[in-house]
């Protein structure tokens, strides 16, 4: 039990946002008892729940909620909700060495606890401001009876239902107040590990029975290529001899090719001088011949240069004819047209004579005419004159007459057009008015409404906004968690392997210690046989690591001493031992060593060389002391040897060890030096080292329980946070789909607004401009009627005027016209004189221009006459140099034919020189070819035999890794075995009487392939893992027996938490049984009472049934008692397990609610016997519980919804016999001065005093 101490109590307690309690609040509490009191629903019974949250409560409904999240401040009409709950806890007076004892390592001498709730469901624990795990938490308090089933925190509910509850859910309370709580974890984690253990155990069973099926089909595999590697072996030996054979005829081969193929080189080389000098003649040769070549083409170059000039002088001398004869017919045809042309120009002077004639008739007719038109065209001026100015005061007076009609048109159609506007207007501005007043309505409502929406979208937003920073700090928390998971579980496997280590290697030390590994036959035949050895010396003594090796050398085979009580004893170990013939052994009998006088060694005198008494390092058994006296009294442990000696010079009588196990006996023996070692060397190393693993693996276990717990816990946190996580992201998608939407309302209903004003502008706008219509209509209508008087008679004047205008303008227009036909008549006539006239002039210029060109055509013949004779001259002139040129030309040609023909024969001559040539060298280089030809097939010859060579080298380095070259050759001998097959074997020196017969050895070679080849396919690794795979059936089968072992300790160390907790659980339930018997009776004043186990022949499981009998009643279910008797019952049952197992405080939340006067005194004597042993905090409405206490807290209710802590005033009242009695339950004098209740807080506020009687 943790914390189960009488100075243990409960010093402080703080709550933040704890429920009402939204202001941060903090009690202090004192030894003794103290009381809070308050009305109904100020918050009193918050402090119990607070203390029942802080200690790990994890179900909702025990607190009074439906949720865990209702344990925070949820907000008031003038406060806001809080995001989180923290309830701090101080328990003060602890013990650290009981604490440590109870497997909490805390050094503090107070433990303060406390939680904290966020409202998105993240939760911490911590305890001295340390994060913890809510485990942590659990494991400080149980047993303590403030565990998960806690008896010291009682309601007015939890009170009856410890009464009303099922037998096995009662039964929890009774384990908390045995204390076995611990030991049942402890027994559910030992199940744990045993399921493991056995799942382990067939696991390695089924890998065991796979590994031996593996191992005969390995061993097989094994076989195989074990003979393979025999044939392989023998195979490359004399594959690689017969190969190193071959390679040598080739070698041989080749050099004789290279031999001739140098021959051939040196033939070839007199071949290619000769043929060198015969190509240098023909090339002289073929250079002569190529300049008498050059020669006869110059030659007949040149004549044929002559002959295309003889081509061309003749073809000259032709064209010039032609161009006479050409000339001769132009210069007749010109004398033609002179002729023709001086004929046509006097005929057109003639007819140029009677034109002019023609033309002077016809000027002096157009005169005479155009007189006469000129004197009637002034007439018909005169007249048009007058004429329009007689049409244009017509048209003055019609245009008068058209703008008065339109005058008096416009105007009568305005007086219209306003009267119709007038009616008109007056029902529009009906309709506007009635429009306007609905218009203006509509942008009220509007208006209302969107101030409405746009306060609602703003708050949403801004919840949105808060929302969003819930979700990124959720985030960030689930990040962080993921983290520190993923580290966690690295961790966690990193423990589980080493703790699988280290307990592999604690199972192997432990077998060979059970097994005595290293101890004689005889004395493990002599421990194994005989009741009456007690064990080894080795396993009575203790020994620090540090002293181990020179124990062991001063102790040597007396480590493997068999220890026995009796001589007797020990005589019949050793008959048993030589008749059996089992083995030697060294006993020694303890009532035969005697104390005697152990030499004395100082100490001090020791620490001059650096030395210890051995006797004081080494640990033992009280009945071998004597014996460690006798072979340990006289040696001392020193550093090294240097010492030991200066060690012997001061005390001779002493024996000397080193730490490294070198020794000098007081006789001056020296012993030491390194070997394989003996029997006993490792005896108490394996010792040491089995303790030291058991250690480090109970801690090791403990960090990886502890982790595994934290891994849950967290990987169950990771999925709430997720889970929640993920409801806030839809939560927050939806709302802030809802905002996108409420904000395109909101627009919508703006631009409605915007669209709405427009209109009543619009609509006020009309009103107006009709308004003022009306006004400037009724002036506008008076005018125009004045002004259609004022037109009419205008109209009627101008109707006068234009009739007499009109009678003038038609007589004027009628003589107009006959002076328009004479002037029209005189006027054709002139028309067709001057036609005639100009039609003479259009013939006189032809005629003119005609002659001039007649004239022109003469003199340009006469002068193609004169251009015509001198060609002609100049023609001849070339004809005569032309023919001239011819013969000198034919003279040079004849010249030059007869030196081509003399050229030609010389090149003859020259043509057969080179041919003679040429075939003397081709018979020359047909011999080199047949040379060459040879010297290729050698070296075609030469390239194949070192090509196989290569190939060979390659071919055996590629199958053996071995260079061919570098293998030494060897005389084979060929011989018969006894069924006649080949023998191939290495001739050692005397049996190389031959050659060797290479082709059996190929043939050898070949059968050894074709065997290796009918062996197929060859596991060569087999070997390997056939060794491997019996290696690890090994430690498989030793694995097996380690879980084994581990399985019967598991079901051993489970037995004994059985029994233990089964002994524990019946002495508790003895004693609170008792106790509930006299307590009830005490209580009552009379009745019975018992607690029966339901099963007694399974306690650890059974449940618990209380059977109550008050006074003057029938025994009855429990269920049927009264309120009153029901929670005196529970009292009873409360204060009987305080007796056996008090915890450090207790919490009585209106316990005394349902009890009467009577039943309150009782109450209160119970609870006064046991002040001295616990706290208690006790919430109530009784003055007589209240009297008790030896502080006081009160709890109101100010601010709606808030609770909070006020001082509290006595007053003095008369003392009744009730207060007399109350006083009688007050502390006793041990509990000092607090015997008075005294103010928990001062205030000097009145208004917060709650006034009590004292």
């Amino acid at each position: 039990m943790a914390l189960i101490r009488r100075d243990v109590y409960l010093k402080n307690l703080t709550a933040l946002g704890f429920k009402s309690f939204a202001d941060k609040t903090s009690l202090d509490f004192q030894p003794g008892v103290t009381a809070i009191v308050g009305p109904n629903g100020c918050g009193k019974s918050n402090v119990s729940d607070a203390i029942r949250w802080v200690l790990g409560e994890q179900s909702a409904k025990a607190l009074r909620g439906s949720g865990m999240v209702d344990v925070i401040f949820n907000g008031t009409d003038q406060r806001k909700a809080l995001g989180m709950a923290e309830v701090s806890m101080t328990m003060g007076g602890i013990d650290t060495d009981q604490l440590k004892a109870a497997g909490v390592d805390l050094p503090y001498n107070e433990v303060t606890v406390t939680r904290r709730l966020f409202r998105d469901g993240g939760s911490d624990y911590f305890i001295n401001k340390v994060s913890c795990r809510l485990k942590d938490i659990q494991q400080l308090f149980m047993g303590t009876g403030m565990g998960r089933a806690s008896y010291g925190i009682m309601a007015q509910g939890n009170i009856t239902q410890l009464i009303s509850s099922k037998p096995d859910d009662r039964r929890l309370v009774f384990e908390e107040a045995a204390g076995i709580t611990r030991f049942k974890t402890q027994k559910k984690e030992a199940l744990r590990k045993l399921d493991y253990t056995e799942q382990n155990l067939l696991r390695v069973s089924d890998t065991i029975r796979e590994v031996k099926r593996q191992i005969g089909s390995l061993q097989r595999q094994a076989g195989k290529a074990k003979r393979y590697k025999e044939f392989m072996d023998e195979l490359q030996n004399l594959e690689s001899q017969f190969a190193r054979h071959q390679l040598g005829e080739f070698q041989e081969t080749i050099r004789q090719c290279e031999q001739a193929i140098s021959e051939f080189k040196g033939k070839s080389d007199d071949f290619t001088g000769t043929i060198e000098s015969e190509e240098a003649l023909i090339n002289q040769a073929r250079q002569q011949r190529g300049a008498i070549e050059k020669q006869v083409n110059e030659a007949q170059e040149k004549g044929a240069n002559l002959q295309a000039e003889l081509e061309r002088l003749e073809s000259r001398i032709q064209f010039s004819h032609e161009r006479i004869q050409e000339l001769d017919e132009h210069v007749a045809k010109a004398h033609d047209d002179i002729a023709q042309a001086e004929q046509r120009s006097s005929d057109a002077e003639q007819e140029l004579a009677g034109m002019q004639a023609k033309l002077g008739d016809a000027d002096n007719a157009v005169g005479d005419i155009r007189r006469t038109v000129d004197e009637k065209q002034a007439a018909c001026n005169a007249l048009e004159e007058e004429l329009g100015q007689r049409e244009e005061t017509l048209r003055q007076a019609q245009s008068e007459s058209y703008s008065v009609a339109q005058e008096l048109t416009r105007v009568r159609n305005e007086i219209n057009s306003i009267d119709l506007q007038k009616r008109g207007n007056t029902v529009r501005l009906e309709k506007l008015s009635s429009e306007k007043t609905q218009l203006e309505e509509e942008e009220t409502k509007l208006r209302e409404r969107l101030g409405q929406f746009s306060s609602d979208v703003e708050d949403r937003k801004s919840t949105v906004q808060s929302h969003r920073g819930t979700v990124e700090e959720r985030q960030q928390r689930l990040a962080d968690l993921q983290e520190r998971l993923a580290k966690l579980t690295a961790e966690l496997d990193d423990l589980l392997r080493f703790q699988a280590e280290k307990r592999s290697r604690l199972n192997v030390l432990k077998q060979l210690q059970a097994s005595n590994e290293g101890v004689s036959a005889g004395v493990q035949a002599a421990i194994r046989e005989s009741e009456a050895a007690l064990g080894l010396l080795a396993d009575k003594i203790r020994v620090p690591g540090k002293y181990v090796a020179a124990v062991e050398a001063a102790l040597g085979r007396h480590l493997q001493l068999v220890i026995t009580r009796q001589a007797t004893d020990a005589q019949s170990i050793l008959a048993s031992l030589s008749e059996g013939k089992k083995g030697r052994a060294d006993i020694v009998a303890l009532d035969l060593i005697s104390g005697g006088t152990q030499p004395s060694i100082d100490a001090a005198k020791l620490d001059e060389f650096g030395g210890v008494a051995a006797l004081g390092q080494v640990g033992c058994d009280a009945d071998v002391q004597p014996l460690l006296d006798r072979l340990l009294g006289r040696l001392v442990i020193v550093p090294d040897l240097d010492a030991a000696m200066r060690g012997r010079e001061q005390h001779r009588d002493l024996d000397f060890v080193t730490s490294a196990g070198e020794l000098l006996s007081r006789h001056g023996v020296f012993s030491g030096g390194l070997g394989n070692g003996n029997a006993s060397a490792s005896l108490l190393a394996r010792k040491n080292e089995i303790a030291e693993l058991e250690k480090e693996l109970d801690g090791v276990g403990s960090n990886v329980d502890d982790q595994s717990r934290e891994k849950g816990d967290m990987q169950a946190e990771q999925t709430a946070l997720q889970a929640g996580l993920q409801e806030e992201q839809t939560e927050l998608r939806q709302q802030e789909v809802s905002i996108a939407s409420s904000e395109g309302e909101l627009k919508a209903l703006e631009n409605s607004q915007r669209v709405l004003a427009q209109k009543i502008e619009g609509v006020t706008f009309e009103l107006e401009s009709l308004s003022g219509q009306e006004s400037e209509g009724s002036g506008k209508r008076d005018s125009l009627a004045a002004e259609l008087v004022s037109l009419e008679e205008r109209e009627a004047a101008n109707s006068t005027l234009l009739g007499e205008v009109t009678g003038v303008v038609e007589g004027l227009r009628g003589r107009r016209d006959v002076a328009s036909g004479e002037l029209t008549e005189a006027k054709v006539g002139l028309a067709s004189e001057e036609q005639l006239l100009a039609s003479f002039r259009r013939q006189l210029e032809p005629l003119n221009i005609r002659i001039e060109e007649l004239k022109q055509l003469v003199a340009q013949r006469r002068s193609d006459i004169d251009t015509g004779g001198n060609k002609k001259t100049q023609t001849e002139k070339d004809i005569a140099d032309s023919t001239q040129r011819i013969a000198a030309v034919r003279s040079e040609r004849e010249q030059s034919s007869g030196k081509i023909a003399g050229l030609l024969s010389q090149k003859t001559e020259a043509d057969k020189k080179v041919e003679e040539r040429e075939e003397a060298l081709r018979s020359i280089r047909e011999e080199l070819s047949s040379s060459q030809e040879h010297r290729s097939k050698l070296e075609v010859e030469l390239a194949q035999n070192n090509m196989m060579a290569k190939n060979l080298c390659e071919r055996i380095q590629e199958k053996y890794q071995i260079v061919l070259q570098e293998v030494e050759a060897e005389c084979l001998k060929v011989t018969e075995d006894d069924s006649g097959g080949i023998k191939v074997k290495v001739a050692v020196e005397g049996e190389a009487d031959g050659e060797t017969d290479w082709e059996s050895v190929g043939e050898k070679v070949a059968e050894l392939q074709d065997r290796l080849d009918r062996m197929g396919p060859v596991n060569l690794v087999a070997i390997e893992e056939y060794k491997e795979t019996e290696e690890r059936y090994s430690f498989l089968t030793s694995q097996h027996d380690d879980l084994v072992k581990a399985k019967e300790q598991l079901l051993e160390v489970i037995e004994q938490i059985n029994a233990e907790t089964t002994e524990m659980f019946r002495a508790t339930f003895e004693k609170i049984r008792d106790n509930f018997r006299e307590l009830f009776t005490e209580v009552f004043e009379g009745g019975k009472a018992d607690l029966v186990l339901v099963d007694e022949e399974d306690i650890l499981n059974s449940g618990i049934e209380i059977v109550a009998r008050p006074p003057g009643k029938k025994l009855q279910s429990i269920t049927l008692l009264s309120g009153g008797e029901q929670t005196m019952t529970a009292v009873s049952l409360l204060f009987s397990i305080y007796q056996v197992s008090p915890s450090p405080f207790c919490v009585l939340d209106e316990l005394d609610a349902p009890l009467d006067e009577s039943n309150i005194n009782r109450f209160i004597r119970v609870l006064k016997r046991f002040i001295d042993q616990s706290q208690f905090l006790i919430i109530t409405h009784s003055k007589r519980t209240i009297s008790m206490a030896d502080t006081l807290y009160g709890v109101t209710m100010q601010e709606h919804g808030v609770s909070k802590l006020v001082s509290v005033k006595f007053q003095e009242t008369e003392r009744n016999e009730d207060g007399a009695r109350a006083r009688e339950t007050q502390p006793t004098d041990s509990r000092g001065p607090a015997a008075k209740p005294k103010s928990a807080v001062e205030s000097d506020d009145d208004s917060d005093v709650i006034s009590m009687g004292k």
